[in-house]
């Protein structure tokens, strides 16, 4: 029973599955006066609810003198949700009065129904004190523990839940019945039910939750109070009371016990508890029908405590292989989270600032230039791919005969469609006929072929600077993560150097944008190239499938021979102009489509990464040997919040998990009892 005591106190909040046993009941079921008659003390008694928060009890023989000690269990907040480490305190000095035992649990309850107070503040706190004041919270989840040294008590362990109420509101209704549902579903857990006789079991609602958690009976425990309430003329009440413990009504695994509790005119002539055991023994002795049940260990809280205490070690004998076993794998699982979070600085902070910049920005480098974490080099060379279409679907739609040739005669249609509208030969007449001034006789104008040319490129500022943000997005969200990877332990150091970045992002964001918008303005002012072979090529190929496909009764498509050019045809100038501005598309998109992702890389992410390192070590300009430089460089590496909090609850549990696995290789070894 001690290593039961010792490993409850320490796996709280350890998903252990402990063996437990429960006690509940509704209010007035008798539950306290079990309690009490159990322990041998006093517990708070009020008209109403008394119990307002669990109460664990732990008794155990000594050789030496009666003494009481109360701790508090905190496993929750004030707002009712888990603390992340929980803790147990003393409360109070070590009783070494029985008479004292009462006050100290109200007050350790008001302790816990106070969160935001000290529990010193009710040390000394008068019973009329405790019972005139108005507690911060009605119930608490939170536990008093109260341990009982006795030389004259059995070995036992039980939490004693708050009794299941009905008149009050739907919060404190729902908060106890939750409460008791919670303590009483682990498979591990024998539920102790106090059903007082003076109502019928039908009536009994703190068996109908036992019987949902525990349906075959196997865990629960009946526990029959105030059989003194029977008149010996109710003979149907009697005889239904008597096959219950007999078993053949609402049987149970482990049966039903039937006790007689002192009322509270016995209670107040301070009769010992060795008197009121025998005056329980001479009750059922002479009072029928329970003088008649053959099993005499099923009446008296001496054979329930001593029966009761032997089944809750065997329920901890028979679980300790898989206790063990359990331990064992929460241990490795709490071990491996905590290897996955970033270790302690072990550095000065100067230095723990420097080497952390150094790295961060040696790794955002390697990023930018494709040597390490190649994802952002992915998107980038993705969303290029998508410019290059983007501009491709720029190309001029040239069909010289749109009624015949209702097929594609462009190479680049099925894979990327032009966005333009279909521009016919007669368009193209009217184009040149628009652009005629002063020239000679058979002289196509210069204009007509410069303003078809300047209407595609003057489509490709908007995809280039649309190309510009995607990747400028990229590069800002992949270095909030990089800066996360390396700097999210530490907040305030993240903030400051997510604040130089974004600085540095910005300026070469406006720089990279004007180095753009510069190079754009030279294919939309005017059409020049010196890559003359390309463009002769071009324009020979794309004179051919014009003319051809003016000239052909059937469909031309590029892969089919293409018949020489009768320069001499009536509309060999139109489609001349056709190819020309055909020819200057394919020598100039393919060097936009190269440069300007080129000038996005030098320009933006390759110029910021050259400079990072710079701008980060020239706001780190600080004295680390003045007092105050050291302090603000000790603030940047304070650790966040959360990830300390999660630190502190993994600690914590692998300290209790290792002691827990002490005290069961101990326990085996049988050095301890």
């Amino acid at each position: 029973m001690k290593l039961h005591r010792d490993l409850s106190n320490l796996c709280d909040g350890i998903p252990l599955n402990m063996p437990r046993l429960a006690v509940i009941g509704s209010q007035s079921a008798g539950k306290s006066s079990l309690v009490e008659a159990v322990s041998g003390i006093c517990v708070p008694r009020d008209s109403g609810t008394c119990t307002r928060c669990p109460m664990e009890c732990s008794m155990s023989t000594t050789e030496g003198p009666w003494s009481c000690n109360i701790s508090l269990r905190i496993s929750y907040a004030s707002d009712g949700e888990s603390v992340v480490t929980a803790k147990s305190t003393q409360f109070g000095p070590t009783i070494t009065d029985k008479k004292d035992v009462e006050i100290w649990i109200r007050r350790a309850q008001a302790a816990l129904l106070n969160p935001l107070l000290s529990h010193s503040d009710f040390f000394d706190k008068t019973e009329k004190e405790l019972k005139k004041r108005s507690n911060a919270l009605q119930f608490s989840k939170n536990v008093v523990c109260v341990h009982i040294s006795d030389p004259d008590l059995t070995d036992l362990s039980f939490i004693d839940l708050p009794g299941l109420i009905q008149n009050s509101n739907d919060e404190d209704i729902t908060l106890i019945r939750n409460l008791v549902v919670n303590a009483v579903s682990g498979s591990n857990t024998l539920i102790l039910v106090t059903i007082p006789m003076s109502d019928d079991m039908q009536n009994q609602a703190a068996f109908r939750l036992a019987k949902d958690a525990d349906p075959a009976g196997e865990r629960t425990i009946g526990v029959l109070t105030k059989p003194d309430t029977l008149s010996a003329g109710a003979t149907g009440h009697l005889q239904n009371w008597k096959d219950t413990l007999e078993g053949k009504l609402y049987p149970l695994k482990h049966g039903y016990y039937c006790v007689r509790l002192p009322n509270d005119a016995e209670r107040n002539r301070n009769r010992s508890h060795v008197d009121f055991q025998k005056l329980e023994s001479r009750f059922f002795e002479s009072t029928s029908p329970w003088n008649t049940i053959a099993d005499r260990a099923r009446f008296g809280v001496p054979s329930f405590v001593a029966n009761i205490s032997g089944l809750l070690v065997q329920l901890i004998e028979k679980n300790l292989p898989e206790l063990r076993a359990k331990v064992a794998q929460l241990l490795s699982e709490c071990k491996e989270e905590l290897a996955t979070l970033p270790a302690l600085s072990t550095s000065d902070p100067f230095t723990e600032v420097c080497l952390r910049i150094t790295q961060f920005c040696q790794d955002f480098q390697s990023a930018v230039f494709g040597e390490q974490q190649k994802s952002m080099v992915r998107t980038n060379r993705n969303r290029y791919n998508d410019f290059k279409r983007d501009i491709e679907r720029t190309r001029p739609n040239f069909l010289p005969d749109r009624v015949r040739h209702y097929g594609s005669i462009d190479r680049e249609a099925e894979r990327v469609p032009a966005i333009g509208p279909v521009i016919d030969v007669q368009q193209v007449k009217q184009a040149i006929s628009s652009s005629i001034g002063w020239e000679l006789p058979t002289h196509v104008p210069y204009d007509a072929t410069k303003n078809y040319i300047l209407t595609f490129t003057s489509l490709w500022n908007q995809p280039a600077i649309a190309c510009f943000h995607d990747v400028f997005a990229n590069t800002s969200e992949f270095i909030r993560k990089v800066m996360g990877e390396h700097f999210g332990q530490f907040k305030n150091l993240e903030k400051h150097v997510a604040s130089v970045v974004q600085v540095d992002l910005q300026r070469f964001k406006k720089e990279t944008l004007e180095r753009l918008a510069e190079m754009i303005e030279l294919e939309d002012v005017s059409a020049w190239t010196q890559n003359e072979e390309l463009f002769r090529s071009e324009k020979d190929f794309w004179l051919r499938v014009y003319y051809n496909a003016a000239k052909s009764s059937y469909i031309i498509t590029p892969s089919q021979q293409l018949h020489d050019v009768n320069r001499n045809d009536g509309d060999f100038d139109v489609l001349n102009v056709m190819a020309m501005v055909r020819a200057y598309f394919q020598v100039a998109h393919k060097r936009v489509i190269d440069y300007v992702p080129l000038t996005i890389e030098h320009a933006l992410n390759q110029a910021f990464t050259k400079n990072l390192r710079k701008s980060l070590f020239e706001s780190l300009q600080l004295d680390p040997s003045d007092e105050a430089d050291y302090d603000w460089f000790a603030d940047l590496l304070i650790e966040d919040p959360l990830l300390a909090k999660k630190r502190t609850f993994l600690e914590d549990r692998k300290d209790r998990l290792e002691l827990i696995k002490k005290r069961l290789d101990t326990f085996e070894r049988g050095t301890e009892d």
